[in-house]
Formats: structure tokens, C-alpha cells, sequence
């Protein structure tokens, strides 16, 4: 990373290595949020009408006689009803994004009792859906809001707060500050650039750790090359029903594709520097522990050998290194894997940037 960027994330950290808010969000981070902004909408109402009116929550013809804020109310993390207004329903992910299968399932079975609640997936990050919208199977829309948003809909309410609650008023500025901070971070090095690397440079995480945000920021960097594949690939993932994800395993990112039908099927994904072309042997004779079952699923994989073939990803990435596991001449196809049911064959693929992982991403629908 550039010198000034290094110098602009030291800042940031040490200004929320300073923060008590910080040090007291720390623990539980999306709860620590939820339970913030419940506390202060449900006992000062001018807050929730400012939410109310930046969300652009409809009028309903009902008009309950005050404010009701329910907080995991069959797992949704807010509820919140104000007078004459439909209900709002926040999925609250600071760090993260939800799969969208949650939030489907959210939408179908869990709402059970609102009046045409308005939906919003609230974060740090972007999800990337077209016109900031994700709409459900059965019809339900999810509304991304940004958490800079967020503030920009409560701040002007201090100065009202801080005649009713003077106290109240000095920890919500404190708390809008740091959200501030955090967005600020999030912009600096969790949705970095094409031409940037896709895991966190050493420098940057060292920088990071004081914080405990290291595995954080790396998870974000994952998240937002997993956005740009998903909105590269928009047609053929609603088609084929591809899933695209991240995960992480030991601090480290994990970008992922895989077909998503239950029986066999195919995918690739990036991890510790390599770049895989997976077979997931589904529920059959192959799936389980043990040497028996990792023999049946590897069988079952050499039948597709072409498919184990890395020539785009050469083409993207040239001459990394040699396949793995080896195989001598006139072999049979060997693989790596884990149980129950994930054979890999894989090429080296160090320092991969963002525009690499897209790039192997949008290469690679055709031979899912």
C-alpha cells in the first residue's frame, strides 16, 4: 500500500483504539449497533420519524399510540413501528452481508403480523444489487442502506436530542462519530480498487490487528470482489441459479462459486493462493468420511477430466506453476479434498488482484 494510505488506516485505527464506544462495541458489534439505534429511536421519537421520512417509509392508515421497537422478534434483528407509519424491519450486518437465502426466508416465513413492512438490509457495505433492491421469489423487496446513510438521517436530530437528553445526546454524537470512523475504514481498505490486491497487504493487517479488525477488513476485501462478480454475472447467476460467496477459514478469505443444485456439481474457488476447480459429489456413494467414500467421489469426479483443465485461468493469470496434486504420465487424475463431498484440483495463484478474481469469475459460468 502507498505510504499515504498506510498512514491515513494508522490514523483510523488509532482513533477507534481511543474510542470507548469502540472498546465497548467490540464484544458483540452488530448487536452493540442494533441495540443502540433500538434504545434511542424507542425513547426519542423524533428519531424514528427522521428515519421514517430519509428511508422513505410510507404512511399506513394505522396510527398506534406510540413508538414500539422490538429487538429479535423471530430473529429479525429491528422491528420498529411509529404512528401512521408502515413498519420497519432492519437486517443489521456492520461488517457483512447476509446470504440472500436469509433474507428470503425472512421475507416467507417471519413476518408474520406486519403491515407491508418495509424491508432493509443495513451495512457497511454494498451489496451491488441493481438499484440498491433485492427482491425475494415470493415478491418481497430488501432495500440496501448504507451506514453512512444511517447517520446522515440522525445527525440533524442532535440538536433536539440534546435538550431533552443531555447525556443521551453526548453518547449518540459519540456513537454517529464512530460509525463515521468505521466507515471511513471500510472505505480505505475494504472495497479497494481493480488494480489492488485481493487479500489484505501484511502492512495494513499489522496495522489493523490492535483493533482486532485484520480477519474483518480481509472478509470485507472478499465480499467485495464476490459483489463484483455477482453484478458481472447478474443474468447467468438468476438463470442458473449459481451461487456466488465468501467465507473465511484461519483469518484468511475464501471467494467461491459453485453450482446450487443438491446432486453433483461443479465450481471453483480461491484459497491460500491457490485457484481450484472443484466437484461436489452431492448425496451419493461418494458423500461421507472415510477412505472408501474419498475414493468413490474422486471416481466419480475423473469422469469429468476436462473439466479439471486450467487454460483460461492461464490465459488470465500465464504460467503460475503446476497443477496439483501431480500426476505422472498415463495416470489416473488425482485431487485434494475435505469430506463429505469437495474434490479440488488447483494451480498456484499468489497475489491475486480484484480485477484477476473477477476475471476468473466471469470466465468460468460457461463450464459450470
Amino acid at each position: 500500500m502507498p505510504g499515504s494510505s498506510l498512514a491515513r488506516l494508522s490514523g483510523l485505527v488509532e482513533s477507534l483504539t481511543g474510542d470507548l464506544v469502540f472498546a465497548m462495541s467490540r464484544g458483540s458489534k452488530e448487536l452493540f449497533h442494533s441495540d443502540t439505534l433500538a434504545w434511542y429511536v424507542e425513547h426519542h421519537p423524533v428519531l424514528g420519524e427522521a428515519l421514517m421520512d430519509a428511508w422513505r417509509v410510507p404512511e399506513s392508515g394505522h396510527r398506534p399510540g406510540q413508538v414500539r421497537v422490538r429487538r429479535e422478534w423471530r430473529n429479525l434483528d429491528l422491528v420498529v413501528e411509529c404512528p401512521g407509519r408502515r413498519p420497519l424491519v432492519i437486517e443489521n450486518k456492520v461488517f457483512s452481508l447476509p446470504d440472500t437465502d436469509q433474507l428470503a426466508s425472512y421475507a416467507d416465513g417471519k413476518l408474520h403480523g406486519l403491515d407491508h413492512p418495509i424491508l432493509v438490509l443495513l451495512s457497511l457495505l454494498d451489496p451491488g444489487w441493481p438499484r440498491r433492491s433485492w427482491t425475494t421469489p415470493n415478491g418481497a423487496a430488501w432495500h440496501y442502506q448504507g451506514y453512512d446513510e444511517l447517520c446522515a438521517a440522525l445527525r440533524p436530530c442532535l440538536p433536539e436530542l440534546r435538550k431533552a437528553d443531555r447525556f443521551g445526546a453526548d453518547v449518540f454524537e459519540r456513537w454517529l462519530r464512530l460509525i463515521d470512523t468505521l466507515v471511513r475504514l471500510s472505505t480505505e481498505v475494504g472495497m479497494p480498487a481493480d488494480a489492488e490486491p485481493l487479500l489484505l497487504p501484511a502492512e495494513a493487517a499489522a496495522l489493523l490487528k490492535p483493533a482486532r479488525l485484520d480477519a474483518t477488513v480481509q472478509k470485507m476485501r472478499c465480499l467485495h470482489a464476490t459483489n463484483r462478480i455477482r453484478a458481472e454475472l447478474a443474468g447467468e447467476i438468476e438463470q442458473h441459479g449459481i451461487i456466488v460467496r465468501t467465507a473465511m477459514s484461519r483469518g484468511k478469505g475464501i471467494v467461491e462459486m459453485f453450482t446450487a443444485s443438491p446432486g453433483p456439481g461443479f465450481g471453483w474457488q480461491i484459497q491460500e493462493g491457490q485457484f481450484r476447480l472443484v466437484y461436489l459429489t452431492g448425496t451419493g456413494s461418494g458423500h461421507g468420511k472415510g477412505e472408501q467414500r474419498r475414493a468413490a467421489r474422486e471416481h466419480e469426479a475423473r469422469a469429468f477430466g476436462d473439466y479439471f483443465r486450467f487454460d483460461q485461468a492461464r490465459d488470465l493469470l500465464g504460467d503460475t506453476g503446476p497443477e496439483r496434486p501431480v500426476v505422472a504420465p498415463e495416470k489416473p487424475l488425482s485431487f485434494n479434498g475435505f469430506a463429505p463431498d469437495f474434490v479440488y484440483r488447483s494451480i498456484p495463484a499468489p497475489d491475486l488482484t480484484i480485477e484477476q478474481v473477477v476475471g476468473l469469475g466471469a470466465r468460468s459460468p460457461a463450464r459450470l
